[in-house]
């Protein structure tokens, strides 16, 4: 598993990730054509760069984009990260291990990163847990989701948690 820029040729398998239900439940974005994807990375691409963010990161194993994990947002010192995942490829850990690199990037720059995931959310919830996230509370009726309102649960971990647990890990 690596992570790498994201390239408009990332297309196709951005578009089986993003056009299946399974994949997009918890993902605020959903792209019925291959074209609907090409614009939506046309647009996220362009939306970083303008303001300030690291590009958008794709998940490839085995040559081929399995995911995405990126800064969203980020504000004084603090960045915001959201992440996808093709839903062939989850329970492998990959998510897990994406999401480090991301986050060593991340603590270069940033002394706090969040993370939003829907209370239903379950696999996400775990993922951020295992890489010391703490739960910080309920954000209500925080984003429209398939035409409702949902609750969000804010997640964050700060650079100092993070260099304490890379350095227990490094000590065993």
């Amino acid at each position: 598993m690596r992570l790498r820029v994201m390239e408009m040729k990332d297309a196709e398998d951005l578009w089986e990730i993003f056009s299946n239900d399974a994949s997009t439940r918890y993902w605020l974005g959903h792209c019925e054509t291959l074209e609907e994807t090409e614009k939506m990375m046309r647009v996220e691409y362009l939306s970083y760069r303008q303001r300030g963010l690291m590009p958008p990161y794709v998940i490839v194993k085995d040559e081929k984009v399995i995911g995405i994990c990126c800064f969203n947002d980020a504000f004084d010192d603090i960045g915001r990260i959201g992440f996808i995942l093709n839903e062939k490829y989850e329970h492998q850990g990959l998510m897990q291990e994406a999401l480090k690199n991301l986050l060593e990037e991340g603590f270069c720059e940033y002394r706090r990163i969040e993370a939003l995931c829907m209370k239903e959310n379950e696999k996400s919830q775990r993922c951020l847990e295992r890489l010391g996230f703490q739960k910080e509370g309920v954000m209500r009726e925080y984003v429209m989701h398939q035409n409702e309102y949902v609750d969000v649960e804010l997640y964050s971990l700060l650079r100092k948690e993070w260099e304490h647990e890379k350095r227990i890990v490094n000590q065993v």
